[in-house]
């Protein structure tokens, strides 16, 4: 290579200067004065100089015509850097050299080496300058999106961008370029920000579910099932009700007295779905029905829910547990066997009117004794407020549930049936999912609403695992929830392995009962969270949307701040309190703000009580 001194030359396609030779390395001197020892290899001479001056090698940059005239002159042949410095400019000088240079680096109307350089075809030119054109019409029109979001003034044409936005804001995407050019922390609640900013979207539109991958635009399935054969035991003769809120889709329990038993009759769904079909496996991976505001998404297919719910047809299948309860009021099975009920539906309220006499009152009376040996065992009673929230054709309904005894007896007769269900399971050495739970004892408790929100604190997370230990909530020895095998997947094993006792079946054994419930574990919490967090957001969007006002109650205080309830909305919110302030006590607030992609809103404090 005849390179020598102040010859120009390239270097990390920069230009620089010789200004030392020392064996099989060069001193070069780049264009911001710094110098570098480099080997031979890492550079390419350019022209041999003399190259005074580094700053000043630019060129005009000569017409696209004068370009396409040399690219015709060279076709069928090549050139090296020297000679096309010469056919560009007339002459090879390092100036002349860098810019030939430049041109051939910049891709557009030449290709090759230094060495050897050849001429692009017009069409291979004309393609190249078409995509660099649109590459810096689509930068310009990037820019003023970014202005027209910034300033929140987009225009229909920016839907396909915003949908980029909006696909991040859905957890779809791990990142967002547009909001990267928009210079905004990459979270979801600041995607959700300018998308209701911008007003792509609006309050209606509740992320929570799609953010778990859970679509509320699923298909309905037409797939319908038929009932297996087997003998059933008729207790058509017996009064049945299926009692449940007001537009209940999946009856999965009711109830009978016969003047000394008691009659649980569950969906007998494990009739059908058998451990390891695909059934099963399909209703293991959804872990148990989806209850949002919207739209319920049911853990089985609408088929087995038409077959298997209570009261859906005139003569209904069903699971029934025969209960008494001993000397001391613990509820005991004297037999489990699949049946055919004739089922009357009821809602709470209609329950309600008819409590106090008939087959009702024998039931109530019978869960009122189990009801009061709990609370004597120490049951962690707790009757804070709750609402139903529905949203139907752009409109949000809510209202509170009221604490009706009816509710309270399907409640004590669903537990009697885990706890007479957990220790027959004991009994009998079949493995099971048992709820346990232990409680603070630390944890003082006050009168009213605040006694309530603190009897919620004394309970520890329950736990779901194969050995059977206490449930100190609910004041039980052993307790396994078995009443909903429509709506959650352990439940239906559960019945999948009473079932197959009773008819003298393998059952699974402990360590596939307890791979699935740790399988289970993880959905369930997802949707709990999917839930509260989508009841939160129609709470206040309600509250929004008729610009609420109401009571209020002080339910826990720390200093100067204070968390109350709103009863009627079972709405939980923070404010900030005087010291002396007492609790239960109740303020009259109306919503001032709020902050929807936060799941937060702000009130005012309009008077004391």
């Amino acid at each position: 290579m005849d390179i020598k001194l102040n010859s120009l030359v390239l270097y990390r396609n920069n230009p620089a200067r010789i200004t030392g030779n020392n064996a099989d390395k060069f001193e070069i001197e780049l264009a911001d004065k710094s110098t570098k020892l480099v080997r031979n290899k890492d550079v390419q001479l350019l022209h041999i100089g003399p190259t005074a001056n580094l700053n000043s090698l630019e060129m005009n940059i000569q017409s696209k015509e004068d370009l396409l005239e040399i690219c015709k002159l060279i076709d069928g042949s090549s050139v090296n850097l020297s000679e096309l410095a010469e056919l560009i400019y007339g002459k090879s000088s390092p100036q002349t050299a860098w810019s030939a240079w430049e041109q051939l680096n910049d891709g557009v109307y030449f290709k090759g080496t230094i060495e050897k350089i050849e001429p692009k075809s017009e069409q291979e030119i004309n393609e190249v300058i078409a995509k660099r054109n649109a590459k810096v019409a689509y930068e310009k029109e990037r820019e003023n999106l970014v202005c027209r979001i910034k300033n929140s003034k987009i225009i229909p044409e920016d839907a396909k961008f915003m949908h980029e936005i909006e696909q991040f804001a859905l957890g779809k995407t791990p990142n967002c370029r547009l909001m990267e050019e928009l210079g905004t922390e990459q979270t979801q609640e600041k995607a959700h920000e300018i998308l209701l900013r911008t007003k792509h979207w609006n309050n209606f539109v509740n992320p929570h579910p799609e953010r778990f991958g859970i679509s509320l635009k699923q298909d309905s399935d037409l797939e319908t099932f038929l009932l297996p054969e087997e003998n059933r035991s008729y207790l058509t003769n017996l009064e049945t009700f299926a009692i449940d809120d007001e537009g209940c889709n999946d009856p999965d329990d009711a109830l009978s007295f016969d003047g000394k038993y008691l009659f649980v009759h569950i969906a007998d769904v494990a009739s059908l779905i058998t451990p390891g079909s695909n059934l099963d496996i399909s209703a293991m991976h959804r872990a148990s029905s989806l209850y949002l505001p919207e739209k319920t998404l049911p853990m089985l297919p609408n088929g087995i829910t038409e077959l298997f719910g209570l009261g859906f047809s005139e003569i209904s299948p069903a699971l029934t547990f025969k209960l008494a309860l001993d000397a001391n009021s613990n509820s005991r099975i004297i037999e489990i066997f699949p049946s055919l009920i004739k089922v009357k539906r009821m809602s709470y309220e209609e329950a309600e009117n008819h409590i106090d006499s008939g087959s009702l009152q024998g039931i109530f009376d019978m869960t009122q004794r189990f009801y009061d040996k709990r609370i004597t065992d120490g049951a962690v009673e707790i009757t804070l407020p709750e609402s139903k929230i529905k949203v139907e054709d752009g409109r949000i309904d809510i209202h509170a549930l009221p604490q009706l005894r009816s509710r309270k007896l399907v409640e004590e007769a669903m537990l009697m049936t885990g706890e007479a269900v957990a220790n027959f399971a004991i009994e009998n050495n079949i493995c099971l999912p048992f709820s346990t739970q232990s409680i603070r004892e630390d944890i003082a408790i006050s009168e009213g609403l605040a006694g309530m929100f603190a009897c919620r604190r004394k309970l520890k997370p329950a736990l779901i695992q194969t050995n059977p230990e206490r449930h100190s909530g609910l004041a039980l020895n052993h307790y396994a929830k078995a009443t909903s095998p429509l709506r959650r997947y352990l439940d239906l094993l559960v019945h999948q392995q009473l079932r197959a006792f009773i008819n003298k079946q393998p059952l699974m054994y402990e360590d596939e009962v307890s791979r699935k419930i740790t399988f289970i574990q993880s959905s369930i919490k997802d949707y709990r969270y999917i839930e509260s967090s989508s009841n939160r957001h129609w709470t206040i969007v309600y509250m929004d949307t008729n610009a609420w006002k109401g009571e209020a109650v002080l339910v826990d205080k720390y200093d100067n701040k204070g968390t109350f309830i709103i009863p009627e909305l079972a709405y939980e919110l923070k404010l900030p309190i005087d010291r002396d302030m007492e609790l239960n006590s109740k303020v009259m607030i109306s919503i001032n703000g709020i902050n929807l992609p936060y799941l937060n809103c702000s009130f005012q404090v309009t008077s004391k009580r």
